[in-house]
């Protein structure tokens, strides 16, 4: 949770404008523009955000909707329980996952929205995917926190299908906790427990 909390918040973040867009990749100009456009909302409503916190999740699913590719996620997520579930539970797993992600990223956003981000040139992983890196300036002398954006592109464009902090997969990371609960709660446990989550957060706003 910490690892989508911290990626998905950076993913907004970017000091200064993105750099030229001949320069770019069409994969490292989606990323670096959102996450400009993002910014810029941001600020400019950040006195209604304080006022109505359900705000952020709007502005979120803006941002986030368009540009990860959820289905594709929830599928590595899940891995072999993908290939096991009915159409019905993965309609379902896809819908609370998604909502999980999106309101996460909402109420991190603030957190690290003065965070200084570096881009780095896009780097081709395999056909029709490239890997964005950008350098996170954490303003405590440590060294810059390392967020890699894994994009690929679909017919309708570019889409992130996966995030790494400093060499941890968002994927990976998740497949792991899931993996657990499932064993313990079986599919449609698991389902209730990321519903149940979702109704209570959305009760606090």
């Amino acid at each position: 949770m910490r690892l989508w909390l911290l990626a998905a918040a950076l993913f907004c973040v970017l000091a200064g404008e993105p750099a030229a867009a001949e320069a770019q990749s069409p994969a490292q100009l989606l990323v670096e523009t959102t996450s400009t456009q993002v910014l810029t909302e941001l600020r400019a409503e950040s006195a209604a955000i304080s006022s109505n916190p359900a705000l952020l999740d709007t502005i979120a699913q803006k941002a986030v909707l368009p540009h990860f590719d959820f289905e594709r996620m929830s599928q590595r997520v899940l891995g072999q329980h993908w290939r096991k579930a009915t159409p019905e539970q993965r309609g379902r797993f896809m819908a609370e996952f998604t909502t999980l992600l999106v309101r996460t990223y909402a109420t991190a956003v603030f957190e690290y929205r003065e965070s200084e981000v570096r881009f780095m040139p896009a780097r081709e992983l395999g056909d029709k995917i490239q890997r964005i890196r950008s350098l996170v300036d954490r303003r405590d002398g440590r060294a810059p926190l390392q967020v890699d954006y894994d994009v690929f592109e679909r017919a309708d464009g570019w889409k992130v299908m996966d995030v790494a902090i400093n060499g941890i997969s968002l994927v990976v990371s998740y497949r792991s906790g899931f993996n657990t609960d499932v064993a313990k709660l079986g599919m449609d446990g698991l389902i209730d427990q990321i519903a149940q989550h979702n109704a209570a957060r959305a009760a606090l706003q």
